[in-house]
């Protein structure tokens, strides 16, 4: 995440375009004016003025038929800060993430519509204003109760339900590899445990994977890893000890090694930059 937060109204910022292709950073944002189509992983949507829009990093997105008068106001996240975002959420469900491939899209009504755009000059009066040493907690922290509306809204929606609708066998594949990685990442880091859970070849379940999700079974993995260490490191009643023991690695090093790999600094180096709660 940049120094300064920013929201904005410029539509060739969008980190979109017309050719489909796996997004380095989502978004989120409402039109406000003109009309536009998206789509995300095939899912067609128009978007007209006041509908909230948001794409999450590393989905397979396009925006077409652009208005000459469409504009929308926005903010981006890359990788990075959602999974920073997601360890603050608590344990939420791969089932939420192939939802949003859906339901991407929310029509706002005049009063919601003007909080959003009031809840967007929050974020840019605190992301260009805010001490440097606070300015990205509370950030990601506005930007948690942005992603927990979602996040509920699913839960009402599809709490009920067992079923998730797919529109392919390799989706079903994916869903089932995001699922059973949620259950196991902590014990099992081999591709070949999941793809004999799910009777098909190492190979298969790899290429499955980075077509449909746009990253490698690894890597997805290895974001599930990363987002538990980050909410263990939140918790100042953890020391680095226990959190090595409630990962599974073989010691503090090896923790300290996959962590800096993976993140760019040390779990030390990543507890200075953030606030602790006890």
């Amino acid at each position: 995440m940049s120094d300064n937060f920013q929201i904005y109204t410029d539509i060739s910022a969008l980190p979109v375009c017309g050719q489909e292709a796996y997004l380095e950073e989502g978004f989120g944002g409402i039109c406000t004016r003109g009309t536009a189509v998206v789509e995300v992983f095939s899912v067609r949507r128009r978007i007209s003025v006041n509908d909230l829009v948001t794409v999450l990093p590393l989905q397979r997105a396009a925006i077409r038929d652009i208005s000459d008068d469409f504009s929308m106001t926005f903010f981006k996240i890359n990788k990075e800060m959602f999974l920073d975002i997601m360890s603050g959420l608590g344990k939420i469900t791969p089932d939420f993430f192939f939802y949003m491939r859906k339901n991407f899209q929310y029509r706002l009504n005049d009063r919601e519509a003007r909080r959003f755009l009031g809840f967007c000059r929050v974020l840019d009066f605190r992301g260009n204003n805010d001490d440097p040493v606070f300015r990205r907690e509370t950030i990601l922290h506005l930007l948690r109760i942005y992603f927990w509306d979602y996040y509920v809204d699913f839960q009402q929606k599809t709490g009920n339900r067992k079923k998730t609708a797919f529109n392919s066998r390799k989706e079903s594949i994916a869903f089932k590899f995001a699922m059973l990685v949620f259950e196991h990442y902590k014990t099992n880091r081999e591709i070949a445990f999941y793809a004999d859970k799910l009777c098909i070849s190492p190979l298969y379940l790899t290429k499955v994977i980075q077509e449909v999700n746009g990253q490698s079974a690894h890597e997805m993995i290895v974001d599930y890893l990363i987002v538990e260490i980050k909410a263990l490191l939140r918790n100042a009643n953890f020391d680095i000890k226990e959190i090595v023991r409630q990962t599974r690695f073989a010691n503090q090093s090896s923790l300290s090694r996959f962590f800096r790999r993976h993140t760019g600094m040390s779990p030390s180096e990543y507890r200075r930059t953030i606030h602790i709660t006890r």
